[in-house]
């Protein structure tokens, strides 16, 4: 058994040993030792504060995680520079591991099968309907819109699909951990769980054609461009997949074999997957999410030690995770476009409603998931940012003007997504199942927990 266990750990020290360490996530300007023990620290104490009264109030830890960045950074009293946030990133992605491999636990192959055409109809549903409504909205509005006012409507049609596409987005980083904090367990949050990653993945597909299109028409020269998005598109998902596939049976193997509190082995299992993600130009949260899903579903010994070693080293990544978005809002921003950006996050939000009743009615997912599984799907983040990125690369002429659309849109649904799916996990009678299904089954409730919690 030892001989077996110290075989999984070779072959994890050796996927570590050919990566390049020496070119970390890091900017090269990074802070000093000192200084970065000390920002960690502060962030962190402020975190636990703030988290700890955003409890008092009955909202979500995040919502305090969020508003502590907001207070120390750019807007606020700017003890937390954008320099220092950068400086951040390798802490950042370790974070996004940890919650991916929590969400990754979460995803039963048994409950995902009998979800199935709930997940399926309700991901066609709502992205279709959130697409046609933002991008339908922005040629509604040409003449006045910033992108689109004075461009033919050739230019505007494929700027509205471009904003479409990349409004479509969520974040599945802020429904694990509002899912996480509230205890929550049942249909509402295996569906949401479900479609959230499934999402993921279909919106850089989505965007990567978009994207080709958009040069293809705009400049003619899209062909190329089009052909390296694919590659690069199927790399960062199936190559994700697969890196994460054989890190999640790796880990199975050694979790199956050592039956001791595997703490410090999880968070070193974050940081190689965050480090061989970044080094193979592969999605993070993707890889990660794989790694979690197969550890789950393969292992014989199950995931209960593996999700909890993974809350047991979450609760600080996740205070600096937060913390660190909320740093990153720029409210100066916000205040210049405001009534425009909040008619989109209210015509968004409407469309993920509407689409996420109708797809729940379709796929007879029952009461509970058509009424409050939208509010799961509000909160952008990430994978937003890192778009709308792309895109201001693509179109410098009107891609800047997006990325402070979207930039303010995130700051709003980073702040309101949180409480909303807090309220609709409440309200759905989710909030709390995980703890009830323990207490009542004693100590057979962890295994109990992993069955499928009727819908309210």
């Amino acid at each position: 058994m030892a001989l077996q266990r110290g075989v999984v750990l070779g072959v994890l020290v050796l996927l570590g040993l050919g990566v390049d360490w020496a070119a970390l996530p890091i900017p090269q300007d990074t802070l000093w030792p000192l200084e970065l023990t000390f920002l960690l620290g502060l962030l962190l104490l402020i975190s636990h504060v703030t988290g700890n009264l955003a409890a008092d109030f009955g909202l979500p830890r995040i919502t305090g995680y969020i508003v502590a960045g907001l207070l120390v950074g750019p807007s606020g009293v700017e003890l937390v520079t954008d320099a220092d946030v950068a400086s951040l990133t390798l802490i950042d992605q370790v974070a996004i591991a940890l919650i991916a491999f929590s969400a990754g636990a979460e995803l039963k192959i048994r409950e995902v099968k009998e979800a199935g055409r709930a997940i399926a109809s309700i991901l066609v549903s709502e992205m279709a309907l959130v697409f046609v409504a933002v991008a339908g909205l922005v040629l509604l509005l040409k003449p006045v819109f910033p992108l689109t006012a004075g461009q033919g409507w050739t230019e505007a049609i494929i700027i509205a699909a471009v904003f479409g596409s990349i409004a479509i987005a969520n974040s599945p980083s802020v429904a694990v951990a509002v899912i996480n904090d509230t205890r929550a367990k049942g249909p509402v949050t295996s569906t949401i769980l479900g479609v959230t990653v499934l999402k993921d993945v279909a919106v850089i597909v989505l965007f990567a054609i978009m994207l080709s299109l958009a040069r293809t028409m705009l400049s003619g020269d899209g062909g190329g461009l089009g052909l390296a998005l694919a590659e690069r598109m199927w790399w960062e998902i199936g190559g994700s997949i697969m890196v994460g596939a054989i890190i999640g049976w790796l880990v199975s193997l050694y979790l199956d074999r050592w039956r001791a509190e595997p703490i410090l082995f999880v968070l070193g299992v974050a940081v190689l997957v965050t480090i061989i993600a970044d080094r193979l130009h592969l999605e993070i949260l993707l890889t990660a999410l794989t790694t979690g899903f197969f550890v789950e579903n393969i292992s014989e010994v199950k995931a209960d030690r593996f999700v909890k070693a993974v809350e047991a080293n979450a609760m600080p990544f996740y205070a600096l995770f937060f913390s660190l978005a909320g740093a990153s809002i720029h409210l100066d921003e916000l205040r210049q476009v405001w009534a425009l950006v909040l008619l989109l996050v209210v015509v968004r939000a409407a469309a993920i409603w509407w689409g996420t009743r109708v797809g729940a009615r379709v796929g007879q997912a029952g009461p509970a998931v058509e009424r409050y599984a939208w509010t799961g799907f509000v909160s952008q983040a990430g994978v937003t940012l890192g778009m709308v990125t792309i895109a201001a690369e693509a179109f410098p002429e009107w891609g800047a003007e997006m990325k402070t659309l979207f930039v303010a849109m995130v700051a709003i649904h980073e702040l309101g997504g949180p409480v909303l799916l807090q309220k609709g996990l409440v309200a759905s009678g989710a909030a709390g199942a995980r703890d009830r299904v323990e207490a009542a089954a004693g100590p057979a409730g962890a295994a109990a927990a992993d069955a499928p919690q009727p819908a309210p």
